[in-house]
């Protein structure tokens, strides 16, 4: 992987694409201008995702070769892509080279290093914000699979289905960081062993009172929210510094 700013550049070597076969994909053709096309991938075949013909109404079938065509898939539950050109090889088949680098499709502020660290967290939803106490929570022990300045994706042993907040410790000790944040979840989804993958987004001191419901300000204690916009900037930057050969 490589990192030009804030973007990611990841090497198809590194992406199991068996893992797409019988699901959905979306594509952006130059044929179809202005309209996202979603279809199957059928199977993988010499580097070729082999496509179903009848998604997207048939639209699939209908694809001129030779064209560019941008796909899009989730990879580790992040929106990704890649640019290439649509190849029909005989009547009744219609394919797609895999490229040799994909990138994410959502501008980050900040690079997710491929970091795992153990985590010790406990979560809940808006519903019972207004009723807990951090010592009656149940804590859980888990890991992460990356972390940026902004937040992390963790993997959960059992599917999170409504909870919406964490607090969070992670253990980065090379780096200076509080011992427990608040955490917002900020999208989910079901692993293929049952678990959940969950996107995290740390809150800093400035974003809590119109990012957090009041009941929850109020009932954690306050040292949970000293992790402030200065100290995430400088999350960012050292993450940067000891982990970007990671990326490479």
């Amino acid at each position: 992987m490589t990192a030009e700013s804030d973007n990611v550049i990841i090497s198809s070597r590194t992406i199991d694409y068996s893992k797409l076969v019988g699901r959905e994909i979306q594509l952006k053709t130059e044929q179809f201008a202005g309209r996202f096309l979603s279809t199957k991938v059928m199977a993988i075949t010499d580097g070729n995702l082999i496509l179903d013909r009848s998604g997207s109404a048939g639209r699939i079938d209908q694809l001129i070769a030779n064209q560019n065509i941008e796909v899009l898939f989730d990879y580790k539950g992040e929106p990704v892509g890649f640019t290439s050109k649509v190849i029909i090889p005989r009547p009744g088949r219609v394919q797609i080279p895999i490229a040799e680098e994909v990138s994410p499709r959502v501008r980050r502020r900040y690079i997710r290093f491929p970091i795992a660290r153990a985590v010790k967290l406990t979560f809940f939803d808006d519903t019972n914000v207004g009723y807990f106490r951090l010592s009656k929570l149940k804590w859980m022990e888990t890991s992460t699979m990356n972390v940026s300045g902004g937040g992390a994706l963790v993997k959960i042993p059992v599917y999170l289905s409504r909870d919406d907040y964490m607090v969070i410790n992670i253990d980065m000790e090379e780096i200076n960081m509080p011992s427990l944040l608040v955490a917002r979840v900020r999208h989910k989804r079901r692993s293929d062993d049952n678990s959940s993958l969950v996107g995290v987004e740390f809150m800093v001191k400035e974003d809590c009172p119109h990012k957090l419901p009041r009941n929850l300000i109020k009932n954690l204690p306050a040292k949970l929210f000293d992790f402030d916009d200065q100290m995430r900037l400088e999350l960012a930057s050292i993450l940067t510094e000891k982990f970007r050969d990671q990326l490479e």
